[in-house]
């Protein structure tokens, strides 16, 4: 495709509110399996086939998916990608979380912590002062142990259920550090002469509130960044620092 074809694709996946509907309707299509055709997703969006076309090429110069003379594909990250796009075009952000699984969410994280050279541990149950716990995702990278909420990224931040949210993931964060003690090896931290255990909540999309009480609120897309510069930012953040030696 030449630049001017690709810029003209562009252009209209932008500036038409049809856009989103392409979108919302790859999502859909692809909930189940990573291809479907484009004549389906024209049909489905209720949308010109010429139309759709320019629209999936655009998608396509932006690295979003594969494109063939029939087939459109989606693969790795990229659904979650176009989900957040379909919403900042104007899309219901329930009626796109619907379309995405946990799974997806919950990958993407953990590639991102992996990226920036975090040794992952998911769905990690422990049990301290006679409750057992269970924490989403922790990032464990000398010497810092992220303990992140995948579960609440669907909902919008706001409302009593966000800060409820927000207040469990300190109270398990919290736990998690006070049982360090006795559990550094099945955490990963054995050897580490201290750790700073950091709360952080997951969201779909950027929030108005950054931090609930310095636990910071960090948007999926965002998340590489956040890790690459928390470490320079300890000071401003909620944080459990154990010392074992």
């Amino acid at each position: 495709m030449d630049t001017k074809t690709s810029t003209k694709s562009s252009n209209l996946f932008h500036i038409m509110p049809i856009g989103r509907e392409v979108l919302v309707t790859v999502l859909k299509r692809t909930l189940e399996r990573s291809d479907t055709r484009v004549e389906d997703i024209s049909e489905e969006a209720r949308i010109p086939l010429s139309l759709t076309r320019n629209i999936l090429e655009g998608l396509r110069s932006e690295g979003l998916l594969e494109l063939t003379d029939d087939k459109v594909i989606v693969g790795g990250g990229n659904r979650l990608k176009i989900a957040i796009r379909a919403i900042n075009l104007g899309s219901d952000i329930e009626r796109v979380a619907r379309l995405l699984t946990w799974s997806e969410f919950e990958d993407f994280s953990v590639l991102a912590f992996e990226t920036n050279g975090f040794n992952v541990k998911r769905n990690f149950h422990f049990a301290w002062l006679r409750k057992r716990w269970e924490i989403d995702v922790i990032g464990l990278k000398k010497p810092l142990v992220i303990s992140a909420d995948c579960k609440h990224w669907h909902q919008k931040w706001s409302g009593s259920a966000s800060v409820k949210a927000a207040k469990s993931q300190i109270e398990r964060t919290k736990a998690l550090a006070e049982a360090s003690r006795k559990m550094r090896d099945k955490i990963g931290i054995t050897g580490w002469e201290h750790a700073y255990f950091v709360p952080i909540i997951l969201s779909l999309l950027p929030a108005q509130q950054k931090f609930y009480e310095k636990t910071p609120i960090v948007p999926v897309l965002q998340l590489r960044d956040f890790l690459q510069n928390i470490i320079v930012h300890l000071n401003e953040v909620n944080n459990f620092h154990i010392i074992y030696v």
